[in-house]
């Protein structure tokens, strides 16, 4: 009898659990390969981050360079019109 039911456990795994493990194999096979894709594309996300990134670092650079310069500009100007102001006052005396 013990021969019998241990021969009857050996097939119901056989017939239904060991499919069952097979299939799940391959749907881990599956979500293994689409980790890796999304791996890949996450890489590929980050490298277009860091261009976008870096062009905008250049693109502030490029800003502040212009704001230094107009800065100056307009501390000249007003120098200028100090100065402008300061000749007026004399002639007008």
């Amino acid at each position: 009898m013990a021969v019998n039911v241990y021969a009857t456990l050996k097939q119901v795994l056989q017939d239904f659990i060991a499919p069952q493990l097979e299939a799940l194999k391959g749907e881990i096979s599956s979500v293994r390969a689409e980790i890796t894709s999304l791996r890949s594309e996450i890489r590929r996300l980050d490298e277009k981050i860091e261009s976008v990134r870096n062009e905008l670092k250049a693109d502030i650079a490029r800003l502040d360079e212009k704001l230094l310069f107009t800065n100056k500009r307009l501390d000249e100007a007003l120098e200028i019109r100090e100065r402008l102001a300061a000749l007026e006052a004399k002639v007008g005396r």
